[in-house]
């Protein structure tokens, strides 16, 4: 599975780019990075070459958005994104432009998103190509369209939320005019897709200051239309929570924190609409079926108590309880107990295989139906309070039941 590309495949690329006699420069993030002496996680290059130019000179070319003049070379199972210098027609869809007419650098630099994304890095010469005022705007930490607000957004609005997202990672502000139109035209962003809101949300979900990302989504308007039941149901208590759970640097936890109080079928509807994955929906139902558990489960039956263990989310429980108990009761005493309880159980016998099986308890006479299930929950249940040590004190037992 092939992987973003580190410095040593990008220069690579861009050195083959520029022995055949093409202009190639780093753009974009990494530029940003380099600047901001952040770590930088992959590398864009633009060109003046086409991508079938592109595709003619690396053996492994994949042109997946070549009508859009973008090439992925892959290098060393390592991948580099490869764009030809463009300017971009309009934005019929919001997302990507309905064509695209090949330019210079300068052209290119004027159609990118914020001016602290659209400046060039030549390797060689070491030089930062700045088109467009971005070392200023780093300088002054500010986050600003390229051009005119307005017509930045209109492109895609899905453009608000990474400004957003752009001003809290780097502890920059919105430059006035930007933030004016992204209050103007907040309500549009219910017209980007789920998925891609999904994306910006956890991006903001997964940084250590998520929770001012929610208050400047909040002061902006954004929050409103990309989370509208959360508000029905309180918004600066999760608010609250995101901030205490950020640390723990793990976007599950923070949307349980975030969605785990709001009713089923609201926080299960918006996490659909997303295209959320599995593993985060389910996260979000448990922490919503156990939100109270931190009151009981220290005296639960033993069953119950090692089901709850066996839980993917259970740490997480953890965490977000003692955080919820805390809360209300200025202590922890619960959560101890459930930590002690929890330590003091055999790992191997928190899920251990079933004595008993669906196909033993036909095997006794048993028919197909709904005692079949309620039984074999009930020797499991069994076996779980070590009330049953052996498959064969399991067999009596399911006997007995049948």
């Amino acid at each position: 599975m092939a992987t973003p590309a580190t410095q040593q495949t990008a220069m690579h690329v861009l050195r083959r780019l520029r022995q055949a006699g093409y202009c190639a420069y780093f753009a974009g993030g990494s530029v940003r990075d380099r600047l901001m002496k952040c770590r930088t996680h992959d590398y864009d290059i633009a060109t003046d070459a086409t991508p079938k130019q592109v595709k003619q000179l690396f053996g492994h070319v994949l042109l997946v958005g070549a009508q859009f003049g973008v090439a992925v070379v892959v290098h060393k199972k390592e991948t580099v994104e490869v764009a030809t210098f463009r300017t971009d027609a309009t934005y019929t869809d919001g997302r990507r432009p309905d064509a695209v007419t090949f330019a210079t650098p300068r052209e290119d630099a004027l159609r990118r998103d914020f001016t602290i994304n659209g400046m060039f890095y030549d390797p060689v010469s070491r030089e930062v190509i700045d088109y467009v005022g971005g070392q200023r705007d780093i300088e002054r930490g500010l986050i600003r369209t390229i051009g005119s607000p307005d017509a930045r957004f209109a492109e895609d609005y899905l453009r608000m939320m990474r400004a957003v997202r752009f001003a809290v990672r780097f502890g920059f502000t919105l430059e006035p005019a930007t933030r004016r139109a992204i209050k103007t035209y907040a309500a549009r962003v219910v017209g980007v897709s789920g998925e891609r809101i999904c994306d910006e949300l956890t991006k903001m979900l997964a940084l250590p200051s998520a929770a001012e990302a929610l208050v400047m989504l909040t002061d902006t308007g954004l929050a409103a239309h990309v989370l509208p039941a959360r508000f029905a149901v309180g918004w600066d208590g999760a608010v609250a929570r995101v901030a205490a759970l950020a640390k723990h640097k793990d976007t599950t936890l923070m949307l349980m924190g975030l969605l785990g109080d709001m009713p089923a079928a609201s926080a299960n509807k918006r996490l659909r609409h997303w295209g959320a994955s599995n593993a985060l929906r389910d996260g979000v139902a448990v922490a919503h079926s156990h939100w109270n558990a931190w009151r009981t489960l220290a005296d639960a039956p033993l069953c119950t108590f090692k089901r709850m263990m066996a839980s993917e989310h259970f740490g997480r429980l953890r965490t977000l309880w003692r955080l919820l108990e805390a809360r209300e009761t200025g202590a922890t005493r619960q959560s101890r107990r459930i930590a002690r309880r929890a330590g003091g159980i055999d790992p191997r016998q928190v899920a251990p295989d079933p004595f008993i099986t669906g196909g033993d308890l036909l095997a006794m006479g048993l028919t197909e139906g709904p005692a079949l299930g309620t039984i074999l929950n009930a020797l499991y249940d069994a076996q779980l309070n070590e009330e049953l040590s052996s498959r064969r004190a399991a067999l009596a037992m399911a006997r007995k039941l049948i």
